[in-house]
């Protein structure tokens, strides 16, 4: 039976990318990674593929629901799996194939092991030197004949020999071989002994000896040397039921052979155990050094074998590399990312304290959306975006700038999304209001996940803190709920020894937010805003956290820290 000759690295030649936003992604940052990975795709990097680094709000989910565009990808984190570093489509061994063909497989390969499975690439076992040092030692104890579990079909096959046979050729049996060098008083001394269905009587040009297998019934008769049977000996071994194998070799090759026709499953390791690809890094290098062969196969949630990890593959890069969009801030970017190449960042924010080993594509525009960046890029390139792809744009692009309303609105974020608009044939005012009131259901979430939705975290020296940002249609509902959400930010700052945690609610109707904020006292007593209740603060026509809150935060910690 062939092996799959799928080399270990055939899945590293091409690096898997990630186009992913920030942590508790908004709909520009959803967006913008599907765009711009749809871009890359039509670019001619066909392993980009789109993330989130987080649950998608209301909103984004109306809009990619109204526009038939499928949710990205969900990472919990980035933190380094086996998944990262294995090699996929491994080659592999299959069960029943022979030890020889097995044994050829894995030299010629040049790995230390290879992975055993059966017909429907479940794992069984794992071939190594080892291994199959150990066992065959077992089969060649001068003390003992030895018992080789095979097939007349597999035996046959490992010694090129011509098989004359009907019966049960694939089954596997205890095969025990007499080797017939001595008289016939002798060879029946030796061969009685067996039982006649698990015995094989290997002889050369001995024609005596040959009719008296054949008459007998043993299980298998092979005549080496490449000496034929007559014709009249071949049709009694049909008539007894004992199968003929003609051997090309002599006798002594022969018999040597016939020991590497056992299934190699009868010589794989299973006290290995499989890795499954999210088992993580930190956790599965111990399993790896103290393995036999510095490796371990990889299995899926039905046991088959989908990749093989080495110790080798550890020192190397990860298979997966990483475009950010919407952030450049390490606080707010997906946990483990410092683990991976970062490629380009395609931003429309302040610049953060982002750190990567290699010259990247760095791309940040005083814009009001990311997506207005991604939309030009499109332009740039001389690609149409698909109908899908721009309705997306546009609705990043007024979901962000609050219909072109919010302060950080441009001449240019204006200008693309009447393009886009032209695209799809959306209209700009109607498509912004459906938008918007999809985020009316914000207010009706629980309390700890309007505060982490589109929160954003921010170092300050020493010390950080929180900024979230919803939208809604009207305060009243989550006026309601103020003391709620007042104990989620306190328990937050608690928890996470932040300077202060925040949360931004801006009407979309007034165009007016309240800030609700629980923090150091040094730093809230300097709070400016007209204070509505404790820890809440009216702020009149402030609407864009990059545009006008973090400034205003920002003046605050110089002042008061």
């Amino acid at each position: 039976m062939r092996n799959f000759r799928v080399p270990f690295c055939e899945a590293m030649k091409e690096n898997k990318i990630y186009v992913i936003g920030h942590r508790n992604p908004d709909t520009d940052s959803i967006v913008s990674a599907i765009a711009y990975a749809e871009l890359k795709r039509l670019l001619g990097s066909q392993n980009c593929f789109p993330a989130e680094a987080g649950k998608i709000n209301p909103q984004t989910a109306y809009i990619l629901e109204r526009f038939n565009v499928p949710e990205p990808e969900f990472l919990s984190d980035l933190i380094p799996r086996v998944s990262t570093y294995m090699s996929r489509n491994p080659l592999t061994l299959q069960k029943n194939s022979s030890l020889w063909d097995a044994l050829e497989t894995l030299s010629t390969s040049g790995y230390k092991m290879l992975p055993i499975v059966d017909e429907d690439g479940r794992y069984h076992s794992l071939l190594h030197y080892n291994a199959f040092g150990q066992n065959m030692l077992k089969k060649i104890n001068p003390h003992q004949r030895p018992v080789i579990p095979t097939s007349l079909n597999l035996l046959a096959e490992t010694i090129h020999g011509s098989l004359m046979s009907t019966k049960d050729i694939h089954a596997i049996f205890d095969a025990q071989i007499v080797v017939a060098a001595s008289d016939m008083a002798s060879v029946k001394a030796h061969s009685v002994v067996v039982p006649k269905e698990d015995c094989i009587i290997m002889v050369g040009n001995r024609k005596e000896i040959q009719d008296y297998v054949i008459e007998s019934g043993y299980r298998c008769l092979i005549v080496t040397g490449k000496h034929p049977i007559t014709g009249a000996q071949e049709a009694r071994a049909k008539e007894t039921g004992v199968s003929v194998i003609l051997s090309p070799y002599d006798t002594v090759t022969t018999s040597a052979l016939a020991l590497y026709s056992t299934p190699v499953s009868y010589m794989g390791d299973d006290d290995v155990k499989p890795l499954t690809e999210d088992q993580f890094i930190k956790d599965i290098t111990g399993m790896i050094s103290e393995s036999i062969s510095r490796a371990l196969p990889v299995i899926d949630d039905g046991n088959r074998v989908i990749g093989v990890i080495s110790q080798g593959a550890l020192i190397g890069d990860p298979s997966i590399e990483i475009i950010m969009v919407d952030h450049n801030e390490s606080s707010q970017a997906i946990e483990g990312i410092e683990h991976y190449r970062i490629l380009e960042i395609i931003d429309h924010h302040r610049l953060g304290n982002i750190h990567t080993n290699y010259p990247i594509t760095f791309i940040n525009k005083p814009v009001g959306s990311t997506a207005t960046v991604v939309a030009g890029l499109y332009a740039e390139h001389k690609q149409i975006p698909p109908v899908p792809i721009a309705s997306i744009l546009l609705s990043g692009i007024l979901s962000d700038t609050l219909v072109l309303r919010s302060a950080t609105t441009t001449a240019e974020d204006r200008e693309t999304a009447q393009a886009l608009a032209s695209l799809t044939g959306l209209d700009i005012a109607s498509l912004g209001q459906d938008i918007m009131y999809a985020s009316s259901a914000v207010a009706q979430k629980p309390a700890a996940e309007i505060v982490s939705m589109d929160l954003k975290k921010y170092k300050y020296g020493d010390k950080a803190y929180t900024v979230s940002q919803v939208e809604v249609t009207s305060f009243n509902e989550i006026q309601k709920r103020k003391n709620e959400i007042g104990d989620v930010l306190s328990k937050m700052k608690e928890r996470e020894n932040l300077l202060f945690a925040s949360l931004m609610i801006t009407d979309i109707t007034l165009l007016d937010s309240l800030l609700f904020i629980v923090g150091e006292h040094a730093f809230i007593k300097e709070v400016s805003y007209p204070k509505l209740n404790d820890n809440v603060y009216i702020m009149k026509g402030i609407v864009s956290r990059k545009k006008q809150l973090m400034p205003y935060l920002a003046d605050l910690l110089k002042h008061a820290m």
